[in-house]
């Protein structure tokens, strides 16, 4: 049931991550927030591994710090890597 709750949180680190951000063409308000719900259960899921006990089944501070950081880089990474760019 957690698992829900990280996904949420990726959400408005996704959405906030595009709001901090200049638009971009490619991804929009809905792929922003859902790269960042991905990101967030991604980051759950790798905290996981250094938490003990089990992380998905209840909320874990480790779990809510490392799904933050993984859902801002994912989202700020695909924001970023698919604006364009002008040399002039």
């Amino acid at each position: 049931m957690a698992i829900y709750a990280y996904a949420l949180i990726g959400i408005i680190v996704g959405i906030l991550a595009r709001i901090a951000l200049p638009p971009t063409r490619s991804v929009g308000f809905v792929g922003s927030a859902l790269l960042g719900g991905v990101g967030g259960i991604i980051g759950a899921l790798l905290s996981s591994v250094f938490a003990p006990g089990s992380v998905t089944s209840h909320i874990h501070p480790l779990g809510v710090v490392v799904a933050i950081v993984v859902s801002a880089l994912v989202s700020i990474g695909v924001i970023v890597g698919t604006r364009n760019r002008r040399f002039a």
